[in-house]
């Protein structure tokens, strides 16, 4: 079954955020399901600092322009460039007093988290988003700060672009220009794995879970926005990490399923230095961009075979790895180069596993799958097998992880 890394991300971020609420003197994790606020319950991390930017990679070239659409599949034509925008919050905003706002009336439609009285509790509004995000494609424009970015995620495809670089991933399978050091582009597969976070929207789950998770919010109404009726919850107060911050500002619009269109506000020592940020959400898209040089970096998935004998390493598409590429094998306390005999082509698989014979232990590599005689079983451990190579005159980082860690 496929893993819903976004909600692991929720409840991983409230983890976090009611921990440091108990060395802080709150109370324990906070419950999805309780009708108070999250406030009464959990304080923000520190590690969630809501005026900090959230951490950007940089990229060896930066190129990011130019991308082409692909929902489902990975045959698409070119489409528009995508190119992050700040989207302007407006006039600064006061943090208001819930006495100062109105009520709901009888029999009003309500977002989930918003009570009747309309007190709001912020750990369901972020779980209903979250819930409803998975059911429906996105696209997302973010600033924090002077940092841009934009988001998109449909059918299982996720995309980030900032002034670094692009990341694209699907399925565990992660090709970006966002790198520290060394070749340009990296692409890595994992199955299976300890962690498993490559996707890139779910900083974003993290960001929104500190940034609610810090404020108190109050129903303030509805208003139309594009013929659409959207809930207005404005930020009353603060809490957690936003308690020591001189000037705090808020403003969801949320729709009766729950989805965030919008969260915007500034936060600061005071107001004369606060940054502004924005989360500027589109329902409803079906296509994902991707970069002009997707196809030209080898890209593949990564397996075990069922008899847990082999690394079964598969192309999927883009470039050929070529003859002579090296890899390193690694598996348990076994670690040795493995060099392709010919190139890889995608729809190509590599096979690799550990044979043991009079005590000695050997590393063997095959296109087809290897004769499982006195083959070691390679489940319950992790296995990677990693290199890097020079398509067209440009490297890139292959990495493909199967297994957990043990610790």
């Amino acid at each position: 079954m496929r893993r819903d890394w976004g909600m692991t991300l929720v409840v991983a971020a409230l983890v976090v955020l009611s921990g440091c609420a108990a060395i802080g003197g709150g109370t324990a994790t906070p419950d999805p399901t309780a009708t108070d606020q999250m406030g009464s319950t959990a304080s923000a991390a520190s590690t969630g600092d809501p005026t900090a930017t959230e951490e950007q990679s940089a990229d060896a070239d930066g190129d990011g322009s130019a991308d082409a659409t692909v929902g489902s599949t990975e045959s698409a034509t070119p489409g528009p460039t995508e190119t992050p925008a700040a989207t302007a919050t407006g006039t600064p905003m006061p943090t208001l007093t819930p006495e100062s706002l109105p009520t709901p009336s009888d029999g009003q439609s309500l977002p989930p988290g918003v009570a009747e009285d309309g007190e709001v509790n912020e750990t369901r509004v972020l779980v209903a988003h979250i819930e409803t995000a998975n059911e429906s494609g996105w696209r997302l424009d973010h600033r924090n700060g002077n940092d841009t970015r934009v988001l998109y995620h449909a059918d299982g495809t996720s995309y980030e672009r900032t002034a670094e670089g692009v990341t694209w991933y699907r399925d565990g399978v992660r090709v970006t220009n966002r790198t520290y050091f060394g070749p340009p582009y990296r692409v890595s597969a994992t199955h299976n794995t300890t962690m498993g976070l490559d996707d890139p929207t779910g900083t974003i789950t993290f960001a929104l879970a500190v940034r609610l998770s810090s404020g108190n919010y109050e129903w303030a109404g509805t208003t139309d926005v594009d013929g659409r009726t959207l809930h207005e919850l404005r930020m009353t107060g603060t809490k957690g990490a936003g308690s020591t911050l001189g000037h705090y500002t808020g403003r969801l619009l949320v729709d009766d399923s729950g989805r965030i269109h919008r969260l915007h506000g500034e936060v600061g020592e005071n107001e004369s230095v606060a940054d502004g940020y924005d989360y500027d959400y589109e329902w409803g898209v079906e296509t994902v961009p991707r970069p002009p040089w997707f196809d030209s970096v080898p890209r593949g998935v990564a397996e075990k075979t069922p008899d847990g004998t082999a690394l079964n390493v598969t192309l999927t598409g883009g470039a050929a790895v070529p003859a002579g590429a090296e890899f390193a094998f690694r598996h348990n306390d076994t670690e040795v180069t493995v060099t392709l005999e010919e190139s890889l082509d995608p729809g190509e698989s590599l096979f690799v596993g550990v044979r043991e014979e009079g005590g000695e232990r050997t590393v063997v590599s095959a296109r087809e799958p290897l004769d499982g005689e006195a083959l070691l079983d390679l489940r319950g451990k992790q296995t990677k097998l990693s290199g890097t190579v020079t398509v067209d005159g440009a490297e890139v980082d292959l990495s493909f992880t199967v297994g957990w860690l043990d610790f």
